[in-house]
């Protein structure tokens, strides 16, 4: 079983693309939590991702309107997670079919399970990112894990929200510090949504890396 969290500030006009993908893997062993934060509470956003629990008795809706920041809604929809494992998709990003299913083989020998994702909206490509074992990999010298690919065992979650904008490289990096075992499935399971708004083009998102990587250098 596997606790997927989606945690919604901005980009609620991407739940219709985001949350069916989720339903339509061919594995369906899950539960979904959505996480509102930072609106207001019985807000029109948080409004519009409970309509989802009336679709699948797995999906949960919760309004964290006192909680703001994306590391500190992750950190309280993991105390309501059911399951060992953990999976995240970002709302305006999508997985394929078979993204869950293609995770599975590894979860045996693995702390940290990524896949191959491409890019769409406003680029279309496909990032190069390392696959197989990467144990070998220097995670100083990029992100190798795409957040939205991401499939980890829950004992290990926890977001730092001092470094929110980079909190899953961070995430990533300490975990590589401890010597967990990380992979990434050869192939594209997940589309990650660049957009005006989105992470990649977050302003000062570049300065954060920097900064993050200065604390493990």
């Amino acid at each position: 079983m596997i606790s997927i969290l989606m945690p919604i500030f901005n980009g609620i006009e991407f739940i219709d693309d985001s949350v069916p993908t989720i339903m339509y893997q061919t594995f369906q062993n899950w539960e979904l939590i959505i996480g509102i934060n930072g609106h207001a509470q019985n807000s029109e956003t948080y409004k519009i991702a409970k309509k989802y629990e009336n679709k699948d008795a797995r999906i949960k809706v919760m309004d964290l309107h006192e909680i703001k920041g994306k590391s500190e809604a992750l950190n309280e929809m993991l105390r309501h997670c059911q399951y060992d494992w953990v999976s995240l998709l970002d709302v305006d990003d999508k997985w394929l079919p078979l993204k869950l299913t293609s995770q599975l083989p590894y979860m045996t020998d693995y702390d940290v399970i990524g896949t191959q994702c491409k890019y769409f909206g406003d680029l279309n490509a496909v990032p190069r990112i390392p696959v197989g074992n990467l144990m070998g990999y220097n995670f100083l010298a990029c992100n190798p894990i795409i957040n939205s690919s991401c499939l980890l065992r829950k004992e290990l979650c926890f977001w730092d929200k001092t470094v929110d904008g980079v909190e899953d490289y961070d995430l990533w990096l300490r975990l590589w510090e401890r010597g967990k075992k990380f992979y990434n499935v050869i192939g594209v399971q997940v589309m990650h949504r660049i957009h005006q708004d989105s992470a990649f083009n977050a302003k000062g998102n570049h300065s954060k890396v920097d900064e993050l990587l200065g604390k493990f250098r």
